[in-house]
């Protein structure tokens, strides 16, 4: 899959990657060779891209090196040359460490976030690679496994972010928006949504094992405190609260003559909720607190459950009942709405 996914790469890059720079003759700063003064050079400056084209050129240029570093992971495993794979293992947690932060600085449009939500979450995946060999944990046939499980499924997010890239708009996505009539409803953005409790179904990247994912019920409070070794209280900012949305995810069974009986849990950076066209993520997982434990991605074996809390922080006259939970599955994206 990884191999096949290098050969495509190049095709679906070209259509997001910026053009190359102009020979030095054209610079901006030979402008004035072509009888331009100094004053002008400004009008020369190209215009400054939006963040949806940043986080395109983003995903187009990690592609590369991302399966690039996860290749030699590879290599590494079956010719056994462990040197080489705790090398190969810094690097990939390096490139992941960079184009996360560089994500993170981003504000992307409604329409963009399918891709960084699957560019985040193929991002989590290569990490988790890198974490399982970068370590003293020995490389049994297990740990290879889950290895070369989650290369596949990096791999997997990162084709799904590309394709988001590339998605053609919506026919009529230039027409004007028609104006509401007085005390007439909004049209709801996800007319399909699950309600609140209801299951969805997933299976992981090779068809082994399947899980179920339940989002809700929802609680708020306008402060928490954490309850570990290091108690800490966390004030919502004026004006706002944070919305607590519970999530499960139970192991639901394997199949097949694999040998990998676990599936990993949708990571808290696959989750966005959708309010009014804003969109807003969850804050990093706390812990356990004293309103109940949160949600933290996990690796479940047969029959395990994992169940949380999602941490927003919200503005304080959010309605539930036009609140929607969206998280990315593989190649799927389930939506609850929360009320």
């Amino acid at each position: 899959m990884i191999l096949s996914a290098v050969l495509l790469f190049p095709g679906a890059c070209a259509t997001v990657v910026p053009s190359p720079p102009a020979e030095e003759g054209d610079l901006p700063g030979n402008a004035s060779s072509s009888g331009v003064g100094p004053e002008d050079e400004t009008a020369l400056l190209p215009e400054p891209v939006s963040d949806d084209e940043k986080l395109e050129s983003l995903i187009a240029g990690a592609g590369i090196p991302l399966l690039g570093a996860s290749v030699e992971q590879i290599c590494s495993l079956y010719t056994r040359d462990d040197a080489a794979l705790r090398s190969r293992a810094a690097d990939i947690s390096s490139l992941t460490d960079g184009y996360r932060a560089e994500a993170a600085a981003l504000e992307v449009s409604f329409g963009m976030e399918p891709a960084y939500a699957h560019f985040i979450a193929a991002l989590d995946e290569f990490a988790a690679a890198g974490t399982l060999v970068g370590g003293n944990i020995p490389l049994n046939r297990s740990v290879t496994e889950d290895v070369l499980g989650r290369l596949a499924l990096g791999t997997e997010y990162l084709s799904s972010a590309l394709n988001d890239c590339n998605r053609p708009l919506a026919a009529d996505s230039d027409a004007l928006p028609l104006l509401m009539s007085p005390g007439e409803e909004p049209a709801p953005l996800f007319p399909d949504a699950l309600q609140v409790g209801e299951r969805f179904c997933y299976e992981d990247a090779r068809g082994e094992n399947s899980a179920s994912l339940v989002a809700g019920p929802v609680t708020w409070s306008r402060a928490f405190q954490t309850t570990g070794t290091k108690p800490a209280q966390r004030d919502a900012a004026p004006g706002k609260f944070f919305l607590l949305v519970a999530v499960k995810v139970t192991h639901l069974g394997h199949k097949g003559d694999g040998v990998n009986t676990r599936i990993q849990t949708p990571a808290e950076s696959a989750f966005v909720l959708h309010y009014d066209a804003e969109t807003y993520r969850p804050l990093t997982s706390p812990g356990p607190t004293n309103k109940g434990g949160s949600y933290s991605r996990a690796a479940l074996g047969r029959g395990e459950s994992l169940a949380g809390y999602l941490f927003f922080e919200v503005p304080e006259d959010l309605d539930p009942s036009r609140a929607y939970l969206k998280v990315s599955v593989g190649k799927e994206s389930p939506v609850w709405l929360l009320g």
